[in-house]
């Protein structure tokens, strides 16, 4: 029975075993740096993925209407069967009956087939010229747009990335940190077992331990999920495998804090992107002004057509009769109810607002790079503190336990002293993050972030 029983659990577990087995080796693994990372990114990233096919969008826009000043050419045919032939009253005079009479006769043949083909060729359009010159604008804006998404995501995956390594390096510190402090648990519970201490100095370090211990459970759950964000931000499926290459020591954290006296707005995309949506509003206002203007076209037209009483349509012998038209059209605008006088008008007040809007982007971004350096150097002086104070509590600690164990300090100075260094830890950790993100921002700010 119990046989049985086995078999029966083998055989419903052995499918789920072997779909996870598969999965695992569908999932891939990647170890990847700061630099390798966006590089992934900028191919996988749903965003920057989305931008390009916008790009591609744009250049057929342009084919688009490129085609409409090609030559246009159209075929058509025609079977009708006219099951009854239309009557026409004639005068029955014609025929030598009285007058004021009328005679129904019958014109045609129950069977007419036709073929036709239409061409045309546009030979001017002011209207066109400009729009042609729109839609390469309009591919433009696509490029910046393209080139924007792709800032975004560089710093959105540096930041990310800077995530992960503080987060991994505070576990290690953490956990440095647990260790230490079980070792110094153990010596007190060993002294306090001997008599040399009181029970209350052991307490004291295992409260310190528990609290340790809860905040490293909790910065591991963090780790994973940094990395998860990573991987959202790259466009990496969630069950890949992702580990880093980079660490803190390898990047650099030392940036001129000094104005860069060859900062020009034209370096960022957004006033790129504003120059460009002016041009296609001074081109929307010349495509109006154009509107004035008349347009000429060559056109032709060839057809055949045949008639019966029978339906021949493949008989060789049917007689095709041929017509065929070649002309020129011109369309002259004359009065269109003030219509484009009024688009005109409004042509004109949209360039003066992206004159504005540009201006403003000018000056905000000016304020922005002023802004970004403030908080780097604020950034940069702060972990230097932090490093000072971290180094200073680390001393206090190592002092305090020594003469603890000699002696001549007491157990709350060493509680004290394990206290301080983790909060000046943290404090250094959060510094670092800080300074990792006001330096991306700055980057950013100046336009050198992301420069393809």
């Amino acid at each position: 029975m119990i046989y049985k029983k086995t078999r029966l659990l083998i055989a419903l577990l052995l499918p789920a075993a072997l779909g996870v087995a598969q999965q695992k080796q569908q999932d891939s693994t990647h170890r990847l740096s700061v630099k390798q990372s966006i590089d992934y990114a900028l191919s996988h990233q749903t965003n920057v993925v989305n931008a390009q096919y916008e790009v591609e969008k744009a250049g057929d826009k342009v084919r688009e209407i490129v085609g409409i000043g090609l030559p246009q050419v159209s075929a058509s045919g025609t079977i009708e069967d006219f099951l009854n032939i239309p009557t026409t009253l004639i005068p029955a005079q014609f025929f030598g009956g009285p007058a004021g009479e009328f005679e129904p006769v019958k014109f045609g043949t129950q069977y007419n087939t036709s073929g036709e083909i239409d061409a045309s060729q546009l030979l001017f359009d002011g209207t066109y010229i400009v729009g042609l010159e729109a839609s390469r604008t309009y591919k433009e804006l696509s490029q910046k747009s393209l080139t924007q998404t792709k800032i975004q995501t560089v710093s959105a995956v540096t930041k990310a990335y800077y995530t992960v390594l503080v987060n991994y390096w505070k576990l290690q510190m953490v956990h440095a940190d647990v260790n230490r402090l079980k070792e110094l648990m153990d010596q007190t519970e060993a002294m306090y077992k001997s008599g040399f201490t009181e029970k209350i100095d052991w307490e004291r370090i295992k409260v310190n331990y528990n609290n340790l211990k809860t905040q490293e459970t909790t910065i591991g759950k963090l780790v994973g999920l940094s990395y998860q964000l990573l991987k959202f931000q790259m466009g990496m499926p969630q069950h890949d495998s992702l580990s880093l290459s980079d660490s803190l020591k390898t990047l650099s954290l030392n940036p001129s804090a000094e104005k860069d006296s060859s900062f020009r707005p034209e370096n960022r995309i957004e006033y790129s992107l504003a120059q460009t949506n002016m041009r296609a509003n001074e081109l929307q206002l010349q495509k109006d002004r154009f509107s004035y203007l008349p347009n000429l076209a060559l056109f032709g037209t060839w057809s055949y057509a045949a008639y019966g009483n029978t339906f021949s349509v493949f008989d060789r012998s049917q007689d095709w009769f041929p017509t065929s038209i070649v002309g020129l059209k011109m369309n002259v605008p004359v009065f269109s109810g003030f219509q484009r006088m009024y688009r005109v008008k409004e042509d004109k007040i949209g360039v003066l607002e992206s004159e504005a809007t540009l201006n403003n982007i000018k000056e905000g971004i000016y304020l922005e790079v002023s802004n970004s350096l403030t908080s780097l150097e604020n950034a940069l002086a702060d972990l230097k503190n932090q490093q000072e104070n971290m180094d200073l509590a680390q001393n206090v600690e190592h002092d305090s336990k020594i003469k603890y164990e000699a002696g001549t300090g007491s157990n709350i100075e060493v509680v004290d002293a394990e206290t301080s260094l983790t909060e000046a830890e943290t404090n250094y950790y959060n510094a670092l993050f800080n300074a990792l993100v006001a330096k991306v921002d700055y980057e950013q700010a100046k336009g050198t972030l992301y420069n393809k």
